[in-house]
């Protein structure tokens, strides 16, 4: 795949900028040093430059080059300083190269007021602009950095997921939207989640939510077992539903049954309840997934697997589940061997080693003065269940941006 140059780093030096050869212990260390110093920082890449820098990481029969340049001409469209994470899925039970592009925007560092700009500087195509589902996410983007619209303070974040199995030339985004803690214990609880019901979706959507589908998603909230929430709801805008996504997190796994019952969910087998079970045994974290339609709640669930604490690239745990899945002939054995060897991390400061104790996540870093690492990694892998149907398994790599601040290393940074 595509080499360094490609995003904009120079190798190729006619003469030393910095004096002689000899105030260097070796011609490597000069080389490195100044490589080092002529390189754009990881920080301050395009979206499609992200995805150019962890091409090389990436083999064909994971992502095919023609998958992936169908990514990047989508990525182009999104200016500098929009995302700073993003990711695929990747369906592991199939030899197709195919995987969906992802990415996501933060309330900070600038993200919000970045993707607001995108449907105001011309760089989205007229296609694009002409599509209904493109103008309702520029409304909700324009509305999400309005310093007086209550969207600026209770949305904090985006998910775009595009599918590229989908054939169109103009691919629409499903969108979630990354929300504070919701669930409804008191009728008071009910009053605060109106900005979601009356503003944001409708915003999102096009058009206001039905009475209907408003009832279903508050009786999804009040069903809630003690202790969960929901964090992200998502509209499927590039699908043919008008249901809503709910991604509920710390459900004790023993409530999980339950709370689908409450919701009108069956199972006569009982065959979810050994899949958990199972599952609880393989992964420290799971997140449910559920679609929930004005005829109720949809029979596919989906369980979100991964561990807690997050190690990101140094998780050592990932091998145990993939083997866990192709026992279940839900995972192919080579789809295991390419995602573990895309783990790994690039830094500005190769000197430095990447931990979870310096580096931090960089949308959580106020200042811009920091050393940046591209971390590739594992973020989860999602199980979907349907009753009398075999399990489906999809793994979402992922490429996040950390940094270490002036504070957290001994060594200098240019």
């Amino acid at each position: 795949m595509n080499g360094i140059n490609e995003y904009g780093f120079e190798t190729g030096f006619e003469s030393f900028p910095f004096g002689e050869m000899g105030d260097f212990r070796n011609r490597n260390a000069f080389i490195s040093e100044t490589i080092q110093l002529r390189k754009p920082s990881l920080k301050n890449l395009t979206a499609v430059q992200y995805l150019s820098s962890v091409e090389s990481n990436i083999p064909d029969e994971l992502i095919s080059a023609q998958n992936f340049t169908e990514m990047k001409k989508l990525a182009s469209h999104f200016s500098r300083g929009v995302t700073s994470f993003f990711g695929f899925e990747s369906r592991l039970n199939s030899s197709d190269a195919r995987a969906d592009y992802l990415f996501a925007v933060s309330s900070k560092r600038g993200e919000r007021e970045a993707l607001a700009q995108v449907f105001t500087n011309g760089s989205l195509p007229k296609e694009f602009r002409s599509k209904k589902e493109w103008q309702n996410v520029g409304k909700f983007a324009a509305a999400w950095a309005d310093l007086s619209s209550v969207l600026y303070n209770k949305v904090l974040g985006l998910w775009f997921e595009f599918d590229t199995t989908v054939s169109s030339e103009t691919p629409v985004p499903s969108i979630f939207i990354q929300t504070p803690s919701l669930r409804i214990d008191t009728p008071e609880d009910i009053q605060k989640c109106s900005w979601l019901t009356h503003i944001a979706l409708p915003l999102l959507t096009g058009q206001p939510l039905s009475e209907k589908m408003e009832h279903r998603f508050l009786h999804a909230l009040q069903q809630l077992p003690k202790g969960a929430s929901v964090l992200h709801i998502a509209s499927m805008l590039s699908r043919a539903t008008t249901g809503l996504r709910l991604v509920i997190y710390k459900i004790n796994p023993k409530d999980i049954i339950p709370y689908l019952t409450s919701l009108g969910w069956t199972d006569n087998k009982n065959e979810f309840t050994t899949l958990i079970k199972e599952i609880e045994c393989v992964a420290s974290r799971i997140v449910l997934h559920i679609n929930i339609t004005e005829n109720g709640i949809d029979q596919k669930i989906g369980l979100e697997c991964a561990y807690h604490p997050d190690q990101y690239n140094l998780e050592t745990r990932w091998e145990a589940f993939f083997d866990y899945l192709i026992e279940k002939n839900a995972c192919l054995p080579e789809k295991k061997a390419l995602l573990l060897d895309f783990l790994g991390v690039e830094q500005d400061d190769a000197t430095q080693e990447f931990d979870l104790t310096s580096y931090h996540i960089a949308v959580r870093i106020q200042q811009n003065d920091f050393s940046a690492a591209l971390v590739r990694y594992i973020s989860h892998i999602k199980i979907c269940y349907k009753p009398n149907h075999p399990i489906e398994a999809k793994a979402y790599p992922g490429v996040r941006l950390f940094g270490q601040t002036k504070t957290n290393t001994g060594a200098s940074y240019q």
